[in-house]
């Protein structure tokens, strides 16, 4: 089997990477976006994200930071943030 290096940052950036047959993917966040209460665990690649929580409360993620999530929730990117999600 052979080696290979990807830079996910740099490829996340240029829009969605899937892995094949993981719950895995990163993106950019550029707008607002709802996520139901499936678990999910959140990595934040580069940027500032705001996760808006029921009951108002929230989570502020800055660069390198990780969050899991249970609850309904909404994502709100601060300014642009490229996230690393997984599912389950």
């Amino acid at each position: 089997m052979e080696s290979f290096k990807l830079h996910l940052l740099r490829l996340a950036r240029q829009g969605p990477l899937e892995v094949p047959g993981l719950p895995l993917r990163a993106y950019p966040l550029e707008a607002p976006e709802a996520r139901p209460g499936l678990p999910r665990l959140y990595f934040l690649l580069e940027g500032e994200l705001v996760i808006d929580l029921p009951e108002g409360r929230y989570l502020h993620l800055k660069r390198g930071e990780a969050a899991r999530v249970t609850e309904p929730h909404r994502l709100l990117p601060v300014e642009r943030a490229v996230l690393l999600e997984l599912v389950g």
